[in-house]
């Protein structure tokens, strides 16, 4: 038998106004669902996850599990058919979970979008999950380095997210339990903040899981915490024994293929499959007919990627004009539409102006203003705006 103890915690940030994270720890089951949408849907997104995860009894298979993350993103994608207002909100997930089957203890893992699984090893971090992000397919092919994959101004957009549509991809693990080992549950409001080097000091340090993951997240908060910070900590206390454990614990792995190639065959015309007694000339029955084929598929190929195409640049279109950050023009604070330092040729426009000066703020807040703050929507950086006015307010002697 398997048995846990664990640690949370989550926190707003310093620069948003509703924690969008939702987070459970319930019957062996750990989650973490990081919401995205403005108008509150990023919140509804991840309560409503989290809520379809609860309770779910035990399971046995990695296919059961996955079958779960897809019955919670059917749920999330029908609170969006039913308020308007909440169209386009999303969440990720990943999740820790006993599996409980064929007499033998073991954890499921499924994770789909940014938030991440890590487990603490004697040297470090390993990272279970795999990011589906923009930047992460940029590092698998090669075009980003990790460090500059931390910095890019895309490093926000996710690949996969629950709510988006009828069907979800997900991934899955099936790891052996082990006594000793210590898992940890994040969403990017942690590792977006503070590198790895610093997590796995805490975690490596602070043997209470509440007071570690507290303290992880009071560090986000304090190196910026420009967005929610959720953090779960899961520490095996007991576990069966097994034989030959692998180094990385995984048994089994389910990882969804993004893309299907199908396997369409033709047959020259007047032919079955079976052939034709005639044998007629070679030529009279391969070269007319595969000409005609290969350029049917010719343009339905350039058709496809045109519609690809106008698809990802109305996507990144919608993106880039969808939030709004504060940032300086000048040596003003202003508001505007958009994400700093813009999305490929989407540049930001200016939005509105404040009147404030970024030299009377502090160093800590005119740094953060100048990097850019960005928000789900225009009454969210006008009250920031107006945070920062009282501030200087009420420094004003």
């Amino acid at each position: 038998m398997t048995e846990f103890a664990w640690g949370s915690a989550t926190d707003v940030g310093r620069v948003r106004r509703a924690n969008q994270d939702h987070h459970l720890i319930e019957d062996g089951m750990f989650v973490v669902a990081d919401g995205m949408g403005g108008h509150s849907g990023g919140e509804i997104a991840s309560e409503v996850t989290v809520d379809a995860l609860r309770d779910l009894g035990e399971i046995s298979t990695l296919d059961e599990l996955i079958g779960r993350v897809q019955d919670a993103n059917s749920k999330v994608v029908e609170r969006a058919a039913e308020e308007p207002a909440l169209r386009g909100m999303g969440t990720t997930v990943s999740l820790l979970t006993g599996l409980v089957g064929g007499g033998a203890h073991r954890l499921g893992v499924a994770n789909v979008g940014d938030s991440r699984l890590y487990r603490v090893t004697g040297d470090g971090l390993h990272q279970h999950t795999v990011d589906h992000s923009l930047v992460e397919s940029f590092v698998r092919e090669g075009r980003l380095s990790r460090a500059e994959a931390a910095n890019h101004p895309q490093r926000n957009i996710v690949t996969r997210a629950l709510g988006i549509d009828d069907k979800v991809l997900v991934d899955a693990w099936e790891l052996v339990p082990v006594a000793g080992d210590r898992y940890v549950l994040c969403s990017d409001g942690l590792f977006g903040e503070i590198g790895e080097p610093e997590i796995y000091e805490v975690l490596s340090t602070v043997s209470n899981p509440q007071e570690a993951a507290e303290d992880l997240v009071s560090r986000a908060c304090a190196a910026g915490g420009r967005d929610n910070v959720t953090v779960v900590i899961v520490d095996i206390e007991s576990a069966d024994p097994v034989d030959d454990v692998p180094d990385d614990r995984v048994i089994d792995t389910r990882k969804a293929l993004p893309d299907r190639v199908l396997d369409i065959q033709t047959v020259p015309d007047g032919l079955s499959d079976a052939g034709d007694d005639s044998d007629p000339n070679p030529d009279d029955i391969v070269l007319t007919p595969v000409i005609r084929v290969l350029t049917w598929r010719l343009v339905a190929a350039v058709i496809v990627v045109a519609m690809v195409l106008v698809a990802l640049l109305g996507s990144l279109a919608v993106y880039a004009r969808s939030a709004y950050y504060v940032g300086i023009d000048g040596q003003e604070i202003v508001i505007y539409q958009g994400r700093p330092g813009g999305v490929l040729w989407f540049d930001a426009t200016l939005a509105e102006r404040s009147g404030l000066l970024v030299d009377a703020l502090d160093s800590s807040d005119a740094e953060l203003v100048i990097d850019g703050l960005e928000f789900d929507d225009l009454k969210d950086a006008e009250a920031h705006i107006e945070v920062l006015r009282e501030q200087l307010s009420s420094d004003t002697p």
